[in-house]
């Protein structure tokens, strides 16, 4: 059984390379890669004003899959505050890349995927279902294969992907400045020990 699971790790992470490489991601942090994309789902109006109009480009956040499943442990507390920690680190250098890199400068709204359950309003993220459908239901069993290959001790995870958007302005307010940040930390950990309570490892 451990050679078939290490015979899937090496064959998700030579796709997730694959991927990356094709969509142009870049890493930033231990545990995403963003990149851009033409938006093209229906017109959103977000919590703090930002409208987002279809024809307009997203960021697009992307988890590193075997960077997070490999914190999964059977303390979920650990688990989640882990998460939080690279989280938390990955989003303020994300925060400086928003500020620095023309890349990024006509982006108003960042989108992942993940499996998950709604949290991160302390912190600026909303959270939207997945539509139901063939697209739901392939990431459900992707995430489940990502548990299975890097750590089957998640196991009993709920895979529910949902949508989760954070605006620039939210993004910058949370993480971008030092005084912010100290404060927000707070949250985003208190945020992460709800979360450790039901699920494991959030992922693309």
């Amino acid at each position: 059984m451990e050679r078939l699971r290490t015979a899937v790790r090496r064959g998700l992470e030579g796709c997730d390379s694959l991927y990356r490489y094709r969509l142009g991601l870049h890493s930033v942090g231990p545990a995403l890669y963003v990149g851009r994309i033409c938006y093209r789902g229906p017109r959103m109006r977000f919590a703090d004003g930002t409208e987002l109009c279809p024809g307009t480009f997203v960021g697009t956040l992307h988890f590193n899959n075997a960077r997070l499943a490999q914190i999964a442990n059977p303390d979920r507390h650990r688990t989640g505050f882990e998460f939080a920690r690279l989280m938390r680190r990955s989003l303020t250098l994300l925060a400086e890349r928003t500020r620095a890199d023309e890349t990024f400068g006509d982006v108003s709204v960042y989108q992942g995927i993940t499996w998950v359950r709604s949290h991160g309003e302390r912190v600026g993220f909303q959270s939207t279902p997945l539509p139901q459908g063939w697209r739901k239901r392939l990431l459900s069993w992707h995430f489940r294969l990502i548990t299975w290959a890097f750590s089957p001790t998640a196991a009993g995870t709920r895979w529910e992907p949902r949508f989760y958007w954070l605006t620039r302005d939210e993004l910058l307010k949370n993480f971008g400045s030092e005084r912010t940040r100290r404060a927000r930390s707070v949250q985003f950990e208190r945020g992460a020990h709800d979360v450790s309570q039901g699920v494991s490892i959030p992922d693309i």
